[in-house]
């Protein structure tokens, strides 16, 4: 299991996209390079599946970019960004990245009107 799958598998055990999940920053790097990983990248990946994070002097912080997802919702998200070319995908990100808080909202509600959460 690579580090990131193992940090998806931590936030989620810690009630992660409904809560905040912190981990200690030192010990992902440690982790990171035991691994031969490089943490910056895999967070930058994370970020670009919705996966925000911030970086406090001891801790990580992570939250979902899309508050208002539950988890079954967010692992569909997953799923149907797993089969997306990566330039569309690309794409997307930079899209969902300029958009407002009020935008993303509208979209999370005629997501779910499509019945996609």
């Amino acid at each position: 299991m690579g580090l990131k799958d193992q940090i998806l598998s931590n936030l989620k055990s810690n009630g992660f996209p409904s809560k905040k999940v912190s981990l200690p920053l030192e010990k992902m790097y440690e982790v990171a390079e035991s691994k031969g990983e490089n943490l910056n990248t895999i967070l930058e990946e994370m970020k670009a599946q919705g996966i925000e994070n911030e970086k406090t002097p001891d801790k990580i912080i992570f939250k979902s970019a899309m508050p208002n997802l539950d988890a079954a919702g967010f692992e569909k998200a997953q799923e149907m960004m797993k089969g997306m070319d990566p330039k569309e995908m690309q794409k997307l990100q930079e899209q969902v990245a300029n958009m407002s808080e009020e935008e993303k909202e509208k979209l999370m509600e005629q997501a779910k009107a499509m019945g996609l959460f």
